[in-house]
């Protein structure tokens, strides 16, 4: 029933998780020392090699599980659907760590990160297990569940039950229902009493001001939760919290449904990766550079000012792929364009030189914009950043939420034949579903996905 019950659960199951897959590096390190060596305790000096690897482990295991839906209610059947869960959610991390040592270009021996996924696996899975059979017991249940009495005009409360989920209700035990424009408060306190009552459902539509302080006064005195429903039409509640502002309860309307938390990694690991691509692909970068200054005159890197988040303008930079003065020449060409709505595109577009051609076939001109990630401007995955000019012609204010998230290096767009979208639109489209669909595992998708569009050059002219 109340949601925030559900979250501390799940972060707690994430943190046991967390602590399940640091263990299972550490049994696969002696594991694999096992029976290679037949294990002897100087082994311990080889694990400091490993040591550093277990926050890494820690993250990345829960985070994969999450992705996979593994923390969401049970349903019917949730042995079988979590087994499978598990086994995908084993394997994608074992490849997000080898992926992880080869971006560090980190040796390490390949079947203790492969026992880490089976011997985590395992662990997880009797863990949830062992929970599903501890919360299936009378007790459990009766520790779980809370005794609601509803607090309204009647058919508001009817209104709320029909939109409660099974999960909901099954945290629930209806006591009953009052109405405070009918009864005393002291009913109420009676009422709350006789039933036992540990939480109360306050239906605000159709209550008075007074009533509902009376209702939230008695609440306090006898140490009972309440749940406040203002009976607002509103954003769909994954997006909505409650917070405190100027010393009372507001609700806050968030712009996209992701938690805070995921928000926070994906930070982190933008950071963290533009980083270490820069370090890495600097002999490709400058091979660019000086390649681009023999076949054409002019700068390697172009700057252009390009609309941030909730519009917020920054210089974004690429690679250079056209001859100077380029911009100018812009509005001859504007008959050509391609795309319809407010996005200038020309697939021959002559002002791009030979190397620019092949630079933006794969994808090279925007290695630049790794340092826009790494100065928060912008994110490895999210809508593509459009000139401010182009998005000061938005003619439907919808299209303006895309600017609700940080702008991509890479998105949807990119992986979806880009080149073959001709209506701005459908572009738009793409970034919404982005927005709204979003998790660690999407972005993890996408750039899964844009390796191989960039090698080969799909979706790109």
């Amino acid at each position: 029933m109340l949601s925030h019950l559900q979250q501390t659960r799940t972060r707690l199951f994430q943190l046991a998780d967390a602590g399940l897959f640091a263990i299972a590096l550490l049994a696969a390190f002696f594991l694999r020392d096992a029976f290679t060596r037949w294990f002897h305790w100087p082994a311990l000096e080889i694990l400091d090699g490993y040591v550093w690897l277990l926050p890494t482990v820690a993250v990345l295991g829960p985070a994969v599980l999450a992705g996979q839906g593994f923390y969401e209610p049970p349903r019917p059947n949730d042995r079988l659907r979590s087994l499978f869960i598990v086994l995908r959610s084993g394997l994608l991390t074992v490849v997000g760590l080898i992926l992880f040592l080869f971006i560090l270009r980190v040796q390490l021996a390949r079947s203790v990160i492969i026992f880490v996924g089976v011997i985590g696996g395992t662990l997880v899975y009797a863990r949830h297990g062992l929970t599903l059979w501890q919360q299936s017991r009378h007790f459990a249940q009766d520790q779980l569940r809370r005794r609601a009495l509803w607090v309204g005009l009647p058919a508001e409360n009817s209104a709320l039950r029909a939109a409660l989920t099974r999960a909901e209700l099954a945290t629930m035990d209806d006591t009953g229902e009052f109405n405070p424009a009918d009864r005393p408060i002291a009913d109420f306190v009676r009422l709350l009493h006789e039933q036992v009552v540990n939480v109360v459902i306050l239906n605000l539509a159709g209550v008075g001001r007074d009533h509902a302080t009376d209702i939230l006064l008695a609440c306090a005195r006898e140490g009972v939760e309440v749940l406040v429903r203002p009976g607002l039409s509103a954003l769909p509640s994954p997006r909505v919290t409650v917070d405190q502002f100027g010393g009372e309860a507001v609700f806050y309307y968030r712009a996209q449904s992701a938690s805070l938390g995921h928000l926070f990694i994906k930070q982190i690991f933008d950071y963290t990766a533009a980083a270490l691509l820069l370090v890495v692909l600097s002999p490709l970068l400058l091979l660019i550079v000086l390649a681009i200054r023999l076949t054409s005159p002019g700068p390697a890197l172009y700057r252009q000012v390009r609309a941030g988040l909730n519009g917020g303008s920054f210089p974004m930079l690429k690679f250079r792929t056209m001859r100077l003065g380029a911009e100018e020449q812009q509005a001859g060409l504007a008959a050509q364009n391609e795309m319809r709505g407010p996005v200038f595109k020309v697939t021959n577009d002559p002002r791009v030189t030979g190397f620019g051609r092949f630079l933006r076939r794969h994808s090279l001109d925007e290695l630049p914009q790794l340092w826009n990630v790494l100065r928060g401007e912008m994110s490895l995955v999210g809508p593509r950043p459009l000139p401010v000019a182009e998005v000061k012609r938005f003619d439907n204010d919808t299209h303006r939420r895309r600017l609700s998230v940080k702008p991509g290096l890479t998105g949807l767009w990119q992986i979806s034949g880009r080149s073959d979208i001709s209506d701005f639109t459908d572009w738009v489209r793409l970034d919404l579903a982005y927005i709204d669909e979003w998790s660690l595992w999407l972005d993890c998708k996408i750039l899964l996905a844009t390796l191989p569009a960039a090698l080969f050059g799909r979706g790109a002219r």
